[in-house]
């Protein structure tokens, strides 16, 4: 990856709070639990190419922070990691992972507080925390142990330099999850591919019902930026911004996936609303475990909720499609595939270095498959599919999910997908992106309005932010 050379707003927005808040409270992240499944972990890959180093039979203690609660899977996969390390002992820490979550994070990396290794959650994280040296450049290590990090992890990651400063341990899919009953029912397949007017006609034939009864044919997911992701199918990486820097929300495909979504909801009416989704704060992945909506836009942290028959009993299984491209005839989806999400770190100035590297390269390899269990798709590339399904879903999973399309479109090794390294003003674009798109939802703007507004406001971020 070429080096990156713009520098970031998130990093002066969060040094700015951290000059006036102090250590607060981590608040409560995430939403259903699922059971651990260690025996399917256990058989999930073959180990690692890397030796551990001697050092891994010195006694040490480390401190590992993340945005789970503990018996959600983080203290399994402690266990885990001590089966095989038990000279290692890790305590482990939650922090939110918002605005305020992070900047605990960041002062307590500035005050040299206890803390030697702790997740990231998205490359802009760690682009922001790099450059202000608040990372461990894991170049001696890598060089130290051979750790071929393109081979084990992929090519497209986040690097400052040249130099990693954390390893993508977990990625991200989004996908298109529809109830199989209700398509078998309507006489459908299930897509290997479709266009936005394809995915329309399948929402239209499996909405049925009135008032409380209704069932949508399908729901956007509830973070509003997903309306953008039409758009991320054609242009993939740096979609946000055009060539020379500024942003790209003039580009005739955003008007295209705004014009779409506020159709099939305001309307066609096939498409859940975001205006009752704003109103009542529901989440896509309730709606579709309740029978709402036929289909639902999602990542992969639906995983946890389809895996839950207790809370979530039903009678149908889960399948899986991917998200529609922009134009019916586009050769390639750059919405295929895995997003890093969750790079993993060290604090330079932990008195444990070699035991948290040791942690740090068995989480990011033969560990990684626990991840799963927080919903997370390990991001190793010698993961073992079949063993990873069990670990999300049990034993039982063929009684919930489509295993062979669930194996095919989210657990998507292979194919090209989009990974941003451009982040000037990206916090401001993520924000003016869904708030403009909201008033044109509500009808307080026309989307031509609110796309004007969008460039407009952008550029001046953009430039703000140089």
């Amino acid at each position: 990856m070429k080096k990156i050379t713009r520098g970031s707003s998130i990093t002066s927005l969060v040094l700015a709070t951290m000059m006036i808040a102090g250590c607060g409270s981590s608040g409560s992240t995430g939403n259903s639990q699922t059971s651990s499944q260690p025996e399917a972990a256990k058989s999930a890959a073959p180990a690692a190419t890397t030796a551990a180093p001697a050092a891994a039979d010195k006694a040490a203690k480390i401190s590992w922070w993340g945005a789970w609660n503990e018996d959600q899977g983080p203290g399994d996969m402690i266990k885990e990691f001590n089966k095989k390390f038990p000279n290692i002992k890790v305590e482990y820490v939650k922090f939110a992972n918002t605005d305020e979550g992070n900047v605990k994070v960041d002062t307590s990396l500035i005050a040299g507080q206890e803390m030697d290794v702790f997740f990231n959650y998205g490359v802009p994280r760690v682009e922001a925390r790099a450059k202000k040296k608040l990372l461990q450049d894991l170049t001696e290590f890598i060089s130290k142990d051979k750790f071929d990090v393109e081979a084990e992890l992929g090519k497209e990651i986040y690097k400052q330099d040249g130099k990693y400063f954390g390893l993508p341990v977990s990625s991200l899919t989004d996908s298109v999850f529809i109830n199989k009953k209700l398509l078998d029912e309507a006489g459908l397949p299930v897509p290997k591919s479709w266009s936005l007017d394809e995915y329309k006609e399948y929402a239209k034939k499996l909405t049925k019902g009135d008032g409380p009864a209704r069932v949508y044919g399908t729901s956007d997911f509830h973070s509003l930026y997903y309306w953008t992701m039409p758009v991320r199918s054609v242009l993939g990486t740096n979609a946000w911004y055009n060539k020379d820097g500024a942003s790209n929300f003039d580009y005739a495909g955003y008007k295209k996936a705004l014009e779409f979504k506020f159709a099939m909801e305001n309307v066609d009416k096939i498409q859940y609303p975001y205006t009752e989704i704003k109103s009542t704060k529901a989440q896509v992945f309730d709606l579709f475990m309740q029978k709402k909506t036929a289909m639902a836009v999602a990542s992969n942290a639906i995983s946890r909720f389809i895996g839950d028959t207790t809370q979530y009993p039903r009678d149908f299984i889960t399948t899986v499609a991917p998200l529609p491209t922009l134009e019916k005839d586009q050769k390639q989806n750059l919405n295929n595939g895995l997003h890093y999400f969750g790079y993993l770190s060290m604090n330079p100035n932990t008195k444990e270095k070699e035991a948290s590297w040791q942690f740090m390269k068995w989480l990011a390899t033969e560990g990684s498959i626990h991840l799963a269990k927080v919903g997370h798709i390990p991001t190793w590339k010698k993961t073992n599919k079949d063993a990873l399904v069990k670990v999300m879903f049990g034993e039982d999973a063929d009684k919930k999910i489509d295993l062979e399309a669930f194996k095919r479109v989210v657990l998507d090794y292979d194919s090209v997908s989009y990974n941003d390294t451009i982040f000037t003003g990206y916090a401001e674009l993520n924000k003016l992106l869904q708030d403009e798109a909201e008033k044109a939802l509500f009808g307080v703007q026309k989307i031509d309005e609110a796309l004007a507004n969008m460039k407009k406001k952008s550029d001046e971020a953009i430039k703000n932010s140089k």
